[in-house]
């Protein structure tokens, strides 16, 4: 086994195509299977063109897998340190170096050299690093990693639940009440629970429960009628137009709205309230809500927490379920981030009501920091997903209905059903999403992952302190009332956090957006040009990464903070001697503070 881990990163860090100076491959050389692959390379038998699998399962996996795993393990203990993004330079070479056409035959060793030494060098280095903050990017526990290669490795098709076969679906049952567990939210609220791809797929399943049910209830169509299985009613029954109410939803509500037939441009403008762009005023959605009873337009409320732009909240959450559950209107929460703040005591009342949904979108590859890609989708029971993703008993398929299945109704170790994966998600085929799940909450539980949340939170909050004092930026989320530190706009510079303080902080939760101020050289009122240069001065640092968005017609910038690993003062420091280089203005000198446990 050889012994130098320093080879698996040795690259020209601004050309991956080319070997480091003093990368001539001596250690695979000196693998007996990396020999035998050359010299069999040398030879070109032009009679035999069989493939030799026995050959190629023999080359080295044991070799390659040190080699693979060493890899992992370097960079992570350097994810801090290193370059979040490669150049646009290295980009552009390993695009152009990537391998054509398809080869008849390769080598094991020669693969796993190209990915790690050629390839991987051009796409992200540190997206799961703690100062990647583009878009709403969590990163990957320890404990999830690892068993997300524990997935790979047994590859398992969790879709089916066979409680003499295997015990995957039970985890996967164990690991969702889990995830209610983390919010406080009694399991009995959510019978209906499967893991999905994100928060889109997951928002999909939201609107087709909403959309069975208000068909199966309406008024002018058969009692229990199902658009899943007949599709539009037939002529002589009207079709009950569905519609919905939203704030500032997410495109993946619209993108579910069309999937599911409803139709992207089927949404009802709403007033918002006088004192909150993101809350609904209560008595215009009443008025949207209480139709005449020969109207059959029915309704889904969509109530975003956590909106994406601001990290803003709307309120009266539970005052919006009782509107609902009076008209018949069926209401779905897309919490995919936010949702999150309800597992810290000092931020639940920002998700107040969340258990009132009818349905509810999380994202695990957001703040519970679970690997791409895993989604959570929960409802009140369920039928209310079965009724349209399992098929009636005369159309179920053949290879699923031979013999007597238990495990399609209930696994006999539990007193409550565990349904097939393949009864309540879009998926026939899917990944063992549930073993990163489980295993990261199992390792960090409930205390860990507060105070994930509670640090991203602190730390956006200082870094929003920081561009809110400085000349050069302007800070567009802070929130009214807010006062500063000591009734003022001073910067004191890091602080620790403090769960008691009552105060109103200075943005919602973890999201920074901001533009430059009138004084900044990337001031352009008039058009984007000087966001696009700001954006491009920041990310071109390779310390860190941030995305442009659009706020009130204008361009922004949005820093998004949900990795577990961003919560240390040194990271701080980074981020704000770029915001400052890039200014050419510093605000106050680094102040190192006392370091702090992991956990409070």
């Amino acid at each position: 086994m050889p012994a130098d881990p320093e080879h698996v990163v040795a690259v020209d860090r601004d050309d991956p195509t080319k070997a480091a100076a003093d990368d001539d491959r001596p250690r695979w050389a000196a693998f007996p299977s990396y020999q035998r692959e050359r010299e069999r390379a040398g030879r070109k038998d032009q009679q035999d063109e069989s493939y030799d699998t026995t050959r190629q399962f023999k080359q080295g996996f044991e070799d390659n897998l040190w080699l693979v795993t060493k890899h992992i393990e370097r960079r992570r203990a350097r994810l801090d340190k290193l370059d979040v993004t490669p150049s646009p330079e290295v980009v552009r070479r390993v695009v152009a170096a990537i391998p054509d056409p398809l080869p008849d035959e390769g080598a094991l060793g020669d693969t796993m050299h190209y990915l790690m030494q050629r390839f991987l060098p051009g796409c992200l280095p540190a997206q799961n690093g703690p100062r990647y903050f583009g878009f709403v990017t969590g990163g990957t526990t320890d404990a999830a990693q690892l068993a997300d290669l524990l997935v790979t490795s047994y590859d398992e098709n969790v879709q089916v639940t066979l409680p003499d076969t295997s015990a995957s679906t039970a985890l996967e049952g164990r690991a969702l009440e889990w995830v209610l567990d983390l919010l406080g939210i009694p399991r009995d609220v959510f019978v209906g629970r499967t893991i999905t791809t994100g928060a889109t797929a997951s928002n999909v399943l939201g609107l087709a429960c909403a959309r069975e049910h208000l068909y199966a209830t309406a008024s002018n169509t058969p009692d229990g009628y199902s658009f899943a299985e007949y599709g539009p009613p037939a002529r002589g029954h009207q079709d009950p137009p569905i519609v919905i109410v939203a704030l500032e939803p997410h495109f993946s509500i619209r993108k579910a709205a069309a999937l599911v037939g409803i139709g992207s441009r089927s949404f009802l403008d709403v007033k918002a309230s006088a004192s909150n762009p993101l809350a609904f005023d209560l008595d215009d959605l009443a008025r949207l809500l209480n139709r005449p009873k020969d109207d059959p337009t029915r309704t889904i409320v969509s109530y975003g927490l956590g909106e994406v732009n601001t990290g803003g909240f709307g309120r009266d959450l539970r005052k919006v379920a009782t509107l609902c559950k009076r008209y018949g209107a069926w209401l779905h929460v897309d919490a995919a981030f936010g949702g999150f703040a309800h597992c810290v005591p000092e931020l639940k009342h920002l998700t107040d009501g969340i258990e009132l949904a009818n349905s509810l979108t999380l994202d695990g590859h957001k703040w519970l920091n679970i690997p791409y890609d895993c989604g959570l989708f929960f409802t009140s029971t369920s039928q209310n997903l079965k009724a349209f993703l399992g098929p009636p008993e005369d159309l179920r398929p053949a290879y699923l209905s031979a013999g007597p299945d238990k495990g399609l109704e209930k696994y006999p170790s539990e007193h409550e059903d565990i349904p097939s994966p393949l009864y309540v998600g879009i998926e026939n085929s899917r990944r063992f999403r549930a073993l990163p799940l489980f295993a990261s909450l199992m390792t960090y539980g409930w205390k860990g992952y507060r105070h994930f949340v509670r640090m991203n939170v602190h730390f956006a909050r200082q870094l929003a302190e920081l561009i809110n004092v400085h000349p050069s930026y302007e800070l567009l989320n802070r929130q009214p009332g807010y006062t500063g530190n000591s009734g003022n706009r001073a910067y004191t510079g890091w602080s620790d956090y403090d769960a008691s303080d009552r105060r109103v902080p200075i943005i919602p939760l973890n999201i920074v957006l901001f533009r430059g101020s009138e004084s900044s050289p990337y001031h352009s009122p008039d058009n984007d040009n000087g966001i696009v240069k700001l954006i491009d001065a920041l990310n071109g640092s390779r310390k860190l990464y941030v995305s442009g968005t659009r706020y009130r017609n204008r361009g922004a910038i949005r820093i998004a903070i949900s990795n577990w690993l961003t919560w240390k003062e040194e990271d701080f420091n980074i981020v704000k001697t770029v915001l400052e280089e890039v200014a050419g203005i510093v605000v106050v000198p680094d102040t190192p503070s006392p370091r702090r446990s992991a956990f409070k």
